[in-house]
């Protein structure tokens, strides 16, 4: 049988390991909060430089077909082979 003055000494032992234990889980549950929040962040700023990218382009274009105005299409009629200025 177990000295029963060592039994409060194993409960109050037991009390601060699970303590302990739940200190640790609630850290773990912080550190891998601040990364997934960490990870939006980073998706977030990743989509506002895309957005931001396309606009400048689409700016650019724009700005580059006001400046040299619609494209104008040229028709280039081919002669024939032997029609020609005559070889030698």
């Amino acid at each position: 049988m177990e000295n029963p003055s060592l039994v409060p000494t194993h409960d109050a032992q037991r009390e601060l390991e699970q303590h302990a234990l739940r200190n640790v889980r609630s850290l773990v549950e912080k550190l891998e909060g601040a990364e997934a929040r960490r990870g939006e962040r980073n998706l977030r700023l990743v989509a506002l430089v895309l957005a931001a990218l396309s606009a400048a382009v689409a700016i650019a274009a724009l700005a580059f077909w006001l400046v040299r105005g619609p494209v104008q299409s040229h028709t280039v009629t081919l002669a024939p082979p032997g029609a020609g200025p005559a070889s030698r």
